[in-house]
């Protein structure tokens, strides 16, 4: 600490560091933490997200920190509500390219062939968006809406492949944009991993995509990348103060996937949210409701078709011309920071000009789901078991 050896030890996931003095109240201290991580696929209790932490690929790895994975990786606080500048070094083997969040700074050839990779992450970042990949990659680079540099960092051999899918990025970002403002980042990419692992992240600036999903049909390979390209507005520029507050995210990310959709050839949007609608006692039964999740059904579909459905019926109640500016008032407010789900309350309601609690809050809280406005023919299935 400050240059000093300190005394560490370990404590469950929790690092415990006793500088040699105190710290002088308010002032900035450096910490340095040398360690060892073993790269290797990590279970977790959450079968929606089957492995964490460093998940091999046949030349590297990728990561998936989400939920609480990136002390697999990095000492850090790692809350999804704490955010920081990262800065990333990375020395690779001959032949091997390291990618992470941001830009690349520099780039510097070592003995031996290894090179040293050196991102900015431009914004600060939560530890759970953070990526870091390792690989024979390919970087292919092209422009978005408005100049916004797009870069795709693909597997050699999945560059043709997937070229179809990755070239409608552009389109996507035009599309969210017209619904959620301008792209809150400097940049934005898709990292395709070569993995089995069939779960996307929403890694900040560029999405971690399964390469399964660029090399399907295009109405699902779509969904995907505009769900996880819309949790850059939510979910990752305006973050989760709470896991409970994850619905935001998911939610938010569910919603505009299946509207996108349905615009684009796919499923009706209100005829999944009927079925939506018909589980949705069920789910809080087994899942808890959206704002009430436990920790093993964290990512169970209430958090996603389930907390869509939340933000369908305010459409329903307030009209689209009135959802669309609480959804960009939603953005733009908490941009570059964490809100809790009274704070969607509440600027829901100031910019509906109407008290929106007493709506909200049975659909975020409690076991029985309310009447869908509108649609009185709409019933909940019984609860079983």
């Amino acid at each position: 600490m400050n240059g000093t050896t300190a005394a560490a030890v370990r404590e469950g996931d929790e690092l415990v560091i006793t500088p040699r003095t105190p710290l002088p109240r308010g002032k900035a201290f450096t910490v340095k933490v040398t360690y060892t991580a073993d790269p290797t696929g990590i279970r977790h209790r959450d079968d929606a997200i089957e492995d964490y932490g460093w998940i091999p690929t046949p030349d590297g790895t990728v990561l998936y920190p989400q939920p609480d994975g990136a002390k697999m990786i990095f000492p850090s606080n790692d809350h999804p509500s704490r955010r920081a500048p990262v800065t990333f070094h990375v020395t690779t083997p001959a032949g091997l390219t390291a990618v992470a969040n941001g830009r690349l700074t520099d780039r510097a050839e070592l003995p031996g062939g290894r090179v040293k990779w050196t991102y900015d992450s431009e914004q600060p970042v939560a530890t759970q968006l953070v990526q870091l990949a390792i690989g024979r990659f390919t970087s292919v680079e092209s422009t978005g809406p408005h100049g916004l540099p797009i870069r795709d960092v693909v597997p050699d051999d999945l560059v043709a492949p997937t070229a179809p899918y990755r070239a409608l990025t552009a389109e996507h970002l035009a599309w969210l944009e017209d619904r959620l403002g301008p792209y809150p980042f400097d940049r934005y990419g898709l990292l395709v991993g070569d993995t089995d692992l069939g779960v996307a992240l929403e890694t900040q600036t560029l999405s971690l995509v399964p390469k399964a999903d660029l090399l399907g049909d295009r109405v699902s390979a779509e969904r995907n990348q505009v769900h996880e390209l819309a949790h850059q507005w939510t979910g990752d520029s305006v973050g989760i103060s709470t896991w409970s507050d994850l619905w935001l995210s998911e939610g938010h990310a569910r919603f505009y996937e299946r509207l996108y959709s349905e615009e684009h050839g796919g499923a009706g949007f209100e005829e999944a949210m009927r079925t939506a609608y018909a589980s949705h006692d069920q789910w809080r039964h087994d899942y808890g409701a959206p704002a009430e999740p436990t920790e093993p059904n964290l990512f169970k579909r209430m958090r996603y078709d389930g907390s869509a459905l939340v933000l369908y019926a305010l459409r329903e109640k307030v009209g689209d011309a009135t959802f669309r500016k609480i959804e960009r008032a939603w953005v733009s407010t908490y941009r570059g920071r964490s809100a809790r789900t009274r704070d969607y309350v509440d600027l829901a309601s100031k910019t509906a000009g109407q008290d929106l609690g007493g709506f909200l809050h049975p659909w975020l809280y409690g076991a029985k789901t309310p009447a869908m406005p509108n649609h009185p023919d709409w019933t909940v299935d019984p609860v079983q078991g």
